[in-house]
């Protein structure tokens, strides 16, 4: 979230996460934010609200901005769910990386024969 409010055209908009902001140990400094999501972790909280930014719920969100002015909606990754990891070039070809669905991984299963 940081890294994508830091992008030009972005610097004084407020954000709003439809999900949970949680901590993370990596990020050193936090800039100043003003944040709407539905849950906040409270180590997060301490750390927006150290930098002199602002964490809100969407009641708020909706008596501020009706219309949702000065807002950039943000998501997760698109591609984070488990069943990506089975897309891609075919299971056992050179570079693949696909997961394969199998009933079992034994010898009798899905391997060369013969």
């Amino acid at each position: 979230m940081i890294r994508k409010m830091k992008l030009p055209g972005w610097e004084g908009k407020t954000a709003v996460v439809v999900g949970t902001i949680t901590d993370d140990v990596r990020v050193q400094e936090v800039p100043k934010l003003k944040v709407y999501a539905l849950q906040v972790s409270s180590h997060a909280q301490r750390c927006i609200l150290k930098a002199g930014g602002k964490s809100l719920t969407f009641d708020q969100l909706a008596l501020d901005s009706p219309k949702g002015c000065g807002t950039v909606l943000l998501s997760g990754p698109h591609k984070g769910r488990k069943v990506y990891r089975h897309f891609g070039k075919a299971p056992g070809t050179p570079h693949s990386h696909t997961k394969h669905y199998v009933r079992s991984k034994g010898r009798k299963f899905e391997r060369a024969r013969g």
